[in-house]
Parts: C-alpha cells; sequence; structure tokens
C-alpha cells in the first residue's frame, strides 16, 4: 500500500536544465570568489615564500662555514686544557708534535696548528702543499719564519696577550685575516693564551684556509643564476665562487680582495645600487634582504651577519634575479584571467549539457514508469549521443525484451514479484591452471612442546610474516594455515600464464629468509628453524566450497594433493643440516620455464597418485648456521 506521503505530489519541480545551469553556475561563481582570494594571497606570499626559501639557503651557508672553523677553536681549547692541566708539558716537543699530527688527521679543514711559547720558540705542525695526510713538524724559534709579515703579526699579538692579564682568561678567539704566499690563500687561525701556575706561558694557535668557503660556495650555488657570497665588513670579499678562477693582487696587507675588484659586478652594487620596489615590499620588512639595480636588471639580496669570527663582521648571504618574482606574479595574472573565462564558459556548457540531458531524461523515465507497471509493449527507446544515458536506454530496451518474452511462459503476477524482489547472484565454481605451494617447519611439533604457548604462538606468527611476505610479493594468495604449515596459489582469483615461474621466485626468497633469519636466530642462542616446501602446478577447481553459513573461497583437486605430498617428500631428501629443501614437479619446472633447469631428484612415486613423476630441488642446500639443541 503507498504511503500518503509518496502520494503526495511535489510542490516544486524544476527541469534539468536550470538547475544544471543555476548549480554550475553557483559552484563556478564560489569556486571564483575562493580563487580570487587564494590570488590575492598567493600574490602577496609568493615573495615571501622566495624570500624564506633563500633565507633556508643562508641559513645553510652559514652552517656550512661554522662547520669549517668552529671545530678549530673546540680542539685549540682542548690544547689548552692539555698544557694547563700538564697531561702535555710545552717543552715535550714529542708529545705535542704527535697531538698536533692527530688534531690535523681529524679535521681536515685545519691547516697547521701550534704552540708559540713566550720566548718566541713555536712547536708547529702544518700540512705540506697539495696533501691532506702529509705533515711538516717544525720546532724552533719564530724569527726565522720566512714571512716576515705573518712573523711580526703573531710577535705582536704575543706581546700584546702577555701584558694584559685580562686577556690570560679569555675563551678562543679569532684573529685578524693573513696571507699565506706559499699557498696562495687567505688564513684565518684561531687561538687561546696558555697559562701554567697564573704564569703566562705562550698562546695555542689553529690557522684554516679559507679556500675551502670558496669551493663550498660553488657547490652550493646551483639554483640557476642565484650566487652565494660571504664578506668581509661590508668592503672586502671572503668567500665568492670567482676567486677559484681568478688572480688578484693579494697580500699580507690585502689578503682578501676588495669589493670593487671583485669580478662580479652584480655583487659589487649590494651596497650602492638599492631601489625600492613595490611589490616586493612584502620580503624586505626586515633587515638582511634588499632589492638592488644591476648590469639592466633587478636582484634581491638576502644576508646575514656573523659576529663570531673577529672584530670585523662576516656578511653571508645570496642573491637572485627578481625575475623569479615577476614570473610568479605573471603566472598568477594570467590564472586569474583564464578563470574568469572559464567561470563564462561553464555556464554556457552547463545550460547546453542541461538541454541535451533532457530529452533522452524524460524518455527513459517514461519507459521506466512502463516497465514498473509491466506494459511490455512499448516502442524502444531512440539512440542517443550521451553513452551513459544511451547504455540506460538500451539496458531498458533490453530489459523491456526479455520481460516481454518472460511474460509469455510466466504469469504477469509471478513477473511482478521477481521485478519488486529481484534475483540472488549465484556464484559459479570454475577450473584454472593454478601452482600450489605448501611449506612446513620441520620437528616444529617436537620443539612447541618445549615452549610455553605464547612462545610457539611467537615462533609461529613471526615464521608466518615471513613466509607470506615472500608469497605475497609474488602475487600469490594464501589460501589457508594449517598448524604450523601455510597452503598458497598463483594464479587462482585471476588466470596469470606466469603463476608457476612466481611460485618458484616465491619459494627462492623464502629459503633466503628463513636462512637470514636463522643467522639472526643462531646469534641469539635461539635453534633455529627447518622448513620443507613443495611445489606443483595443474588445474584445479574454484570456488565457494562449503555448507550454508561456512563458505570458504579455495581450490581443491589433485594438484593439490600433490603439491601436499611433493613437500612432505622433503622428509626423505632433506639432510639434518640442512635448513630447508624446496622441491618441484616437472610441470611446475616446465611452466615456469626455468633454464637451466634445477637438479633432478628423480622419478620419485608420489602417495595416492598412480606411477611416479619428476621431482627437482630447486633450492641450493644451505649449511652455514649450526643447528642448536631442540
Amino acid at each position: 500500500m503507498t504511503s500518503p506521503r509518496a502520494a503526495r505530489p511535489m510542490r516544486l519541480r524544476l527541469s534539468i536544465s536550470r538547475v544544471l545551469t543555476v548549480g554550475v553556475g553557483t559552484l563556478m561563481l564560489l569556486a571564483g570568489i575562493a580563487y580570487g582570494i587564494a590570488l590575492v594571497s598567493g600574490r602577496l606570499n609568493t615573495v615571501e615564500l622566495l624570500r624564506d626559501r633563500n633565507q633556508r639557503i643562508v641559513s645553510h651557508l652559514i652552517e656550512r662555514t661554522q662547520l669549517q672553523l668552529d671545530p678549530a677553536a673546540h680542539q685549540i681549547e682542548a690544547l689548552r686544557q692539555q698544557l694547563q692541566s700538564k697531561q702535555i708539558g710545552v717543552n715535550d716537543v714529542g708529545r705535542l708534535t704527535d697531538y698536533m699530527i692527530a688534531t690535523l688527521d681529524a679535521l681536515p679543514p685545519v691547516d697547521a696548528i701550534a704552540l708559540l711559547r713566550n720566548d718566541l720558540v713555536a712547536t708547529r705542525v702544518g700540512r705540506v702543499p697539495g696533501s691532506n695526510r702529509r705533515y711538516e713538524p717544525l720546532h724552533g724559534s719564530i724569527l726565522t719564519y720566512p714571512d716576515v709579515a705573518a712573523r711580526d703579526e703573531a710577535v705582536r699579538r704575543l706581546y700584546a696577550v702577555a701584558s694584559r692579564k685580562e686577556d690570560h682568561r679569555k675563551p678562543v678567539t679569532w684573529g685578524d685575516l693573513i696571507w699565506n704566499p706559499e699557498i696562495g690563500q687567505a688564513l684565518i687561525n684561531a687561538h687561546a693564551p696558555v697559562v701554567i701556575d697564573d704564569v703566562f706561558v705562550g698562546e695555542a694557535l689553529a690557522v684554516v684556509s679559507l679556500g675551502t668557503l670558496s669551493r663550498l660556495l660553488e657547490t652550493d650555488s646551483i639554483d640557476g643564476e642565484a650566487v652565494n657570497f660571504i664578506l668581509y665588513g661590508e668592503d672586502m670579499v671572503l668567500a665568492h665562487p670567482t676567486l677559484l678562477n681568478h688572480d688578484y693582487a693579494l697580500s699580507m696587507r690585502q689578503p682578501v680582495p676588495a669589493l670593487k675588484d671583485i669580478h662580479d659586478p652584480v655583487l659589487k652594487q649590494i651596497w650602492d645600487g638599492r631601489i625600492d620596489v613595490t611589490l616586493a615590499r612584502a620580503m624586505l620588512d626586515e633587515e638582511g634582504a634588499h632589492i638592488v639595480e644591476a648590469e639592466g636588471r633587478r636582484w634581491i639580496f638576502v644576508y646575514r651577519r656573523l659576529y663570531a669570527y673577529g672584530d670585523t663582521p662576516w656578511i653571508v648571504g645570496r642573491y637572485f634575479t627578481f625575475d623569479q618574482i615577476e614570473t610568479e606574479v605573471r603566472r598568477l595574472q594570467l590564472s586569474a584571467a583564464v578563470g574568469g573565462v572559464s567561470l563564462i564558459l561553464s555556464l554556457l556548457v552547463a545550460w547546453r549539457l542541461g538541454f541535451l540531458i533532457r530529452k533522452p531524461l524524460l524518455a527513459i523515465g517514461n519507459a521506466a514508469n512502463r516497465l514498473r507497471n509491466l506494459d511490455f509493449d512499448t516502442p524502444p527507446l531512440e539512440r542517443t549521443r550521451l553513452r551513459e544515458l544511451d547504455d540506460v536506454g538500451q539496458a531498458i530496451n533490453a530489459a523491456n525484451a526479455a520481460l516481454r518474452w518472460f511474460g509469455n511462459y510466466v504469469p504477469r503476477k509471478l513477473v511482478n514479484r521477481l521485478v519488486r524482489e529481484g534475483e540472488d547472484a549465484v556464484n559459479t565454481s570454475k577450473q584454472r591452471d593454478v601452482t600450489v605451494m605448501f611449506t612446513d617447519l620441520v620437528g616444529f611439533t617436537a620443539m612447541s612442546e618445549r615452549l610455553s604457548a605464547q612462545d610457539t604462538a611467537d615462533i609461529l606468527n613471526e615464521h608466518f610474516a615471513l613466509v607470506t611476505a615472500c608469497i605475497e610479493a609474488e602475487g600469490g594468495i594464501i589460501d589457508k594455515f594449517i598448524g604450523d604449515a601455510v597452503m598458497a596459489v598463483w594464479g587462482a582469483i585471476k588466470r596469470d600464464e606466469d603463476h608457476a615461474a612466481r611460485a618458484c621466485r616465491a619459494a627462492d626468497e623464502i629459503c633466503k629468509a628463513l636462512a637470514a633469519d636463522n643467522a639472526r636466530r643462531a646469534m641469539l642462542g635461539k635453534s633455529i628453524l627447518r622448513m620443507r616446501i613443495g611445489l606443483h602446478s595443474g588445474p584445479v577447481v574454484v570456488g565457494n566450497i562449503g555448507a550454508p553459513g561456512r563458505i570458504n573461497y579455495t581450490v581443491v583437486g589433485d594438484t593439490v594433493n600433490t603439491a601436499q605430498r611433493l613437500e612432505q617428500l622433503g622428509h626423505d631428501h632433506q639432510l639434518l643440516d640442512e635448513q630447508f629443501i624446496a622441491l618441484a614437479s616437472a610441470e611446475t619446472v616446465t611452466a615456469a620455464g626455468l633454464d637451466p633447469r634445477p637438479p633432478l631428484i628423480g622419478d620419485l612415486p608420489i602417495k595416492g597418485r598412480d606411477g611416479a613423476i619428476e621431482v627437482y630441488r630447486l633450492d641450493h642446500p644451505q649449511k652455514s648456521v649450526t643447528l642448536l639443541p631442540g
């Protein structure tokens, strides 16, 4: 009986063309509003994202710079502690030299390490130019050092520190830059006063070459036109990729090139070419970023200052072309225009689609109503170019034809009942060629008698996880677990011409995994596991097998029994010190296309089958793990 609510006519009924036009138009309008908001915020965020990205790169450069220099300071502090605690004597040249060589071995960025005593006698170990593992130990008066400028600077600083007792307790500090003519590079040294029993005895020093920093910047300058740099103050260039391939007139008076002399016209304008760009103000709201105009283009500089390496601050930064921001903004503007045009076109397309869909839908609705009333004597629906609607129409035509024929043999009342209640799907069983695998643990029953229930379950769970992973990796399906055995099938759910080869590969991976797991168990002092595997290929019945309320989708047949018998046959051919054995029938080996064929055990009788079958051994015996008791 029809309820009053179902029989009551609807007050408002709309055509599908109007619904599509209004609905799609509303959605597109909302999407356009959201898109517009996204464009505005995207325009504001683009420059900030670029700034943050480059700031992260600058932070990375600073970290790399600190990794080059800070270990030298740490080692100088360690040497000072060794000397002040008298674990190494200031006059023990042998032990001092050994300690310094060990320090240089541990710190490749450090070029030399030394102890300069207050009597101007120095114990020094430096790297031989061009070699990381050859050292040149020296001991003697610093007055004989050939580099007069560096010598005079070291003596001046030594006397200055000696005369100021308040400096005797200072931590490690970094000195001014010096020039080394032998290696053609600027150096910086970390030094710390050495005080023994309240008496100033000298300074411990470590020297680091700054050429490594330029190579570091060149390595990190991989982002198109972006260039990394380190300035010494605001008018000297400490590190820059061009320092590696250009000659500069450098000396002790000028150990690094001046900014005005650098072979980089953009970097030269870092302070003099600043301009204001409205679009980029969002990224220039803090110190450490500005825009420069140079070489007819605009460039963005981002940088940070370091005050940890001497009295003169270092400026670590990079610059990149402003075109990156302008390109992103133009892309956003183009997206806005495309979005507006898309909105208009979508409204037109929605109106047209509604008109095209309305006519066939009306015809389908009328035909469905006639079928509901079992009115089978109606003309077929016309074809339409809309595929889904055409499929529905043809399905209704077919149903109408079938019911018309069905009505000739079955009373209309019965047909009406079938239409109302439907028909349960019937799953039919199939015959397919598959490969079946059985695995079984050898002697596990006896082992489990000595284990607790939890230990037994843990071992089985770990083993089944190992076996299952190998089987599923090759597309196999676990049919069931039987005690400590596993049954798996390849090619049952859908046809698979490669089922035998997949099963053979899975058997090989199971053997490898078991060997690795046994090695682990042996190291832990646990008993290892031994396994048998059997493989056979042939036809089986695939389907739902069981009783009502308890059905399994499984395979049955002689192929299953033979695979299990092959696994059991391994008992007669597995040696006591072999961890596993994998036997396969000739059917499996042939179907897998194994070339060369594995070793043939022979023609062996199989329980439950007439005659013998060829049996092959897939695995290679493994005897590397000694069996433990139990």
